[in-house]
């Protein structure tokens, strides 16, 4: 009996034990890696999926990374053939010691290589001399950026300068900066700039030299720390002031994949600090999401489904892949955690009731968006260009057609895990039910034989006395006859 509890109680140890590892597998948090800066994001260029953040809208002073801004306004606002002339006030209203090229006033430089001093050397001077020649004055060139900066979904920056030099009222957050930086970078002349190692501004109308210039992000060009290069750094941008302290967004790319990462108010210096600055957290951060996610690329996935033939539904053949008035981006994709098949994120689709035009000038009646764990893990706008082929009304009816998208793309997948998990729970339940009635047959079948013990003893007991007096009573007999 003692052997049949012993194995019961154990059964019941192990049934628990597979549901309690179960639910800790399934509620167990990724570890982040940990940064000395204050605040840090890092983000997915396509997508715009954040991969990491610590206190990304806590507002932060960013320094020179506001030149991310400036340039972006500056390119999307002039060509880059355009001539600046730099004025008294654009060259000489700095503060002592701010970065520079020594430029001259009146110095003429072109857009082009006015924005290479501006990325790769932080000239503070060139900065404003842009703002004023595209804007008039610097302060309608701010207003330009924190309206862009609006358009962008910026809800904690304002501007108040050009070119991040401190003030008070001049202040943005990881996750701000973090979008505007991924819309700077879809720029093709920014992304070129920014990744640009060295560039020599030829000689000018005040520079016989010209000016030699070289990418101040360490992590990209190996000039003052040779030891913070990162093979996967395509660009980015440093910022760095006393009362901002250290500040860097960084370009990576690597398997499909491009990350802009975002530090701000990092409190150690290189110099001082050489295991724990601005790029040793960009790299930990970088590698932390290269190493943990992977890109899927939806176009190619669309190729590999079962429904190859077709864009979103099972209807017309008029919406094969190479004739279909329907399209997505070239480069959309869905990040994922390594691990994770894109079968297990969530497709939505939506279709606007009005139509938006791209910058491209594509007309835009919807969004895909792939959830996975309640949070965006990427998409694509849908885009519609009527190519002189069949059209929707020739084959079926338009509601019809939407109706049946919305309702197949929004089909919740089956929930395995939480039916795997309600079968244990039952199989443990009636285990531990199963081992609790075997336990109580085999105790009342042990009282039942200890009982039938007691009674036998009793009834042997009694009769043992009866003929322990019979035999008194005998010998007493014997005695008084033998005496007669």
């Amino acid at each position: 009996m003692r052997k049949i509890r012993k194995r019961g109680w154990l059964s019941i140890c192990l049934c628990a034990a597979v549901c309690l590892s179960v639910l800790s597998v399934s509620g167990e948090a990724r570890a982040k890696v940990k940064i000395s800066a204050e605040s840090g994001i890092v983000m997915d260029v396509q997508s715009g999926t954040i991969l990491y953040s610590k206190n990304m809208d806590k507002r932060e002073y960013p320094a020179s990374i506001t030149k991310v801004m400036t340039a972006l306004v500056a390119i999307e606002n002039s060509s880059l053939s355009e001539t600046v002339t730099f004025s008294y006030d654009a060259v000489m209203n700095l503060e002592a010691d701010a970065s520079n090229i020594g430029t001259k006033v009146g110095e003429k430089m072109s857009m082009e290589e006015s924005l290479y001093a501006i990325l790769l050397m932080s000239a503070n001077e060139v900065c404003n001399g842009v703002a004023e020649h595209i804007a008039g004055s610097t302060d309608k060139f701010v207003k330009m950026m924190n309206d862009r900066a609006k358009e962008l979904g910026c809800t904690g920056t304002h501007f108040a300068n050009t070119n991040g030099l401190w003030k008070k009222n001049h202040y943005t957050t990881a996750h701000d900066m973090a979008l505007i930086a991924r819309a700077a970078y879809k720029n093709p002349v920014f992304a070129k700039i920014t990744g640009t190692k060295r560039y020599n501004i030829p000689r000018t109308n005040k520079s016989k030299n010209g000016h030699a210039l070289y990418n101040h992000h360490g992590m990209l060009y190996a000039s003052t720390f040779p030891q913070y290069v990162y093979e996967y750094c395509v660009g980015g941008k440093t910022g760095y002031t006393s009362k901002c302290r250290y500040t860097l967004v960084t370009y990576a790319k690597k398997d499909g994949m491009t990350l802009v990462s975002v530090i701000m108010r990092a409190p150690y210096s290189p110099w001082t600090a050489p295991n724990n600055n601005e790029y040793t957290d960009s790299t930990k951060l970088l590698n932390y999401c290269f190493e943990n996610y992977s890109r899927y690329d939806l176009k190619k996935e669309q190729k590999n489904t079962d429904n190859t033939g077709k864009l979103f539904t099972k209807f017309s053949p008029i919406y094969n892949a190479d004739t279909s008035p329907l399209s997505i981006d070239d480069n959309a994709g869905v990040i994922l955690p390594k691990g994770v098949t894109l079968d297990k994120a969530q497709k939505k689709l939506e279709f606007y009731d009005n139509p938006k035009m791209s910058a491209d000038g594509r007309k835009i009646i919807g969004r895909l968006t792939y959830i996975y764990n309640n949070k965006e893990a990427g998409g694509s706008e849908i885009y519609y260009s009527d190519k002189g082929a069949a059209t929707l009304k020739d084959s079926i009816d338009m509601s019809q057609w939407f109706d049946d998208a919305v309702e197949k793309a929004n089909q919740k997948p089956f929930p395995w895990k939480k039916v795997l998990l309600v079968a244990i729970l039952v199989l443990a339940l009636g285990g531990a039910v199963a081992l609790l009635v075997l336990y109580l047959r085999n105790h009342g079948e042990q009282l039942s034989r200890r009982n039938r013990y007691k009674r036998t003893w009793r009834k042997e007991g009694r009769r043992e006395k009866r003929n322990r007096r019979r035999n008194r009573r005998n010998s007493r007999n014997a005695y008084y006859h033998r005496r007669r």
